[in-house]
């Protein structure tokens, strides 16, 4: 009887499992609530808490019910019959738009378990719209104009004269800034662009540019020192171009001699293919 008795109070005593509790870690750069991110970039999400023999943490993010990236981990340093502390990080990379739901799950070896839920928001990188392969046509509406010792000056006009470009943009060395490939009658020419709303601001890039120039008494072949300074806007998927064009150069052609200017302005756009 005394042994029964005894059995039962030690039954009596035994501890009932206390469930783990889990919440957002806001440490080390790690993402809150409502945090605004970009769509690709690393981000850094974190739960802390207690538990009593934690076994495994498991973190998904998802949207809309769709699963965009999950991870999971077993703990190895929480076996104690006490509540223990734990802080747990995994960093991302997603491909997203708008609001993700990053949940938190940690269970123990009582199969009890304990969920954190929130919110994050995916904006689309400035520069990521304009990221591709274009092609078309600029236009260029100007004057040369040759200085030549010894005779009168010679002006030649011209309208939207064609000139075929194609364009490879790709990402720059930050979220404001794209890298652009331009390629103009086998020439090859690359610039900086800096982005605003919908607009690429480029740097100024130079070009050596021959033409023909029908000075009348002969057709000369001159080269031209150009820089461009071009201002892209994408409307529907076309870039459409705006700016200047300017160059000079030396004449020496035997008896001719002088100098040469350019100045255009720059028109047209170009088709985003890819």
């Amino acid at each position: 009887m005394a042994c029964c008795i005894g059995l039962m109070l030690l039954a009596s005593c035994k501890k009932d499992p206390v469930a783990p509790t889990i919440n957002t870690y806001t440490g080390m750069g790690c993402v809150t609530e409502n945090a605004q991110v970009y769509s690709g970039d690393t981000i850094l999400v974190g739960f802390t808490g207690t538990g009593e023999n934690l076994t495994q943490i498991q973190i998904v993010l998802s949207q809309n019910g769709t699963v965009l990236a999950n991870h999971s981990d077993n703990f190895r340093m929480l076996q104690s019959d006490q509540a223990a502390p734990f802080t747990y990080t995994h960093a991302f990379v997603v491909e997203a738009s708008g609001a993700v739901t990053i949940e938190g799950t940690v269970t123990d070896a009582n199969g009890l378990t304990a969920s954190k839920s929130f919110n994050i928001n995916y904006e689309e990188k400035p520069n990521a719209m304009f990221i591709g392969h274009y092609e078309g046509n600029a236009l260029a509406t100007g004057y040369f104009e040759a200085v030549i010792t010894g005779m009168d000056t010679m002006h030649q006009e011209f309208t939207d004269r064609e000139v075929p470009v194609i364009l490879d943009i790709t990402a720059g060395d930050d979220i404001n800034k794209v890298v652009a490939t331009c390629v103009m009658e086998d020439r090859t020419m690359t610039s900086i662009g800096m982005v605003e709303g919908n607009k690429i601001k480029f740097e100024s890039f130079n070009d050596v540019y021959t033409f023909d120039y029908d000075l009348g008494i002969m057709v000369i072949h001159p080269e031209v020192n150009v820089t461009y300074s071009i201002v892209g806007t994408l409307v529907d998927g076309k870039l459409l171009l705006e700016g200047s064009c300017t160059g000079n150069g030396d004449l020496n052609y035997g008896f001719v001699s002088g100098t040469i200017n350019l100045e255009a302005v720059v028109g047209g756009g170009l088709s985003k293919l890819r």
